[in-house]
């Protein structure tokens, strides 16, 4: 059973979130946003991960939303998400495909240790901001992971919702606060 609640002042919150997140811009002028806050060693994460980050991704080539990814470390993690941090610097795909291939571990039974390929003294520099990302979830009441926060842009007012139930709940939240359909 997941939680929702709603986020105020999100533009500010966006202002702030965008200096320590990785975000994936859209084409052209979006229409929203979703801030996806995640642990790498979570394994509502992992399924939030292969059931929707496909749709994600889609939305936001599409042109409709920017995807923020904001660390949210809950299992001791912090290097390993600054690792992560790196390869996003290097290569949005490089990126993505080493979410899927921790996420897919996670489900299998194997929690990742490492990314290869990616030096601790590379991804040092990448923990304080690994560590403000989640010290600024915490201001919007961020529990643990996995949360979105998504929104529309044209507003003030967002939605953020702890936990996953299903794949079918997420996409009808972003019908409805994205593109508002009811």
């Amino acid at each position: 059973m997941s939680e929702r609640w709603v986020v105020n002042n999100v533009k500010g919150f966006l202002e702030r979130i965008s200096r320590c997140s990785l975000k994936v811009g859209a084409n052209g002028k979006p229409l929203g946003f979703i801030v996806f806050f995640y642990d790498l060693h979570c394994p509502g994460c992992a399924l939030l991960d292969i059931d929707l980050m496909d749709y994600f991704i889609n939305l936001n080539r599409r042109g409709y939303v920017d995807l923020y990814f904001a660390d949210y470390p809950v299992h001791k993690v912090e290097l390993l998400h600054a690792k992560a941090r790196v390869l996003f610097k290097r290569s949005i795909d490089e990126y993505f495909k080493a979410l899927s291939t921790i996420y897919e571990g996670l489900v299998k039974g194997s929690l990742a240790k490492d990314i290869p390929g990616v030096a601790d003294s590379e991804a040092e520099g990448e923990v304080e901001k690994v560590r403000k990302c989640k010290e600024l979830a915490k201001s919007i009441n961020v529990v643990g992971t996995p949360t979105i926060l998504l929104g529309r842009y044209d507003r003030e007012v967002g939605v953020a919702v702890f936990g996953y139930d299903s794949p079918d709940n997420v996409m009808k939240l972003i019908e409805e606060v994205i593109f508002e359909v009811s």
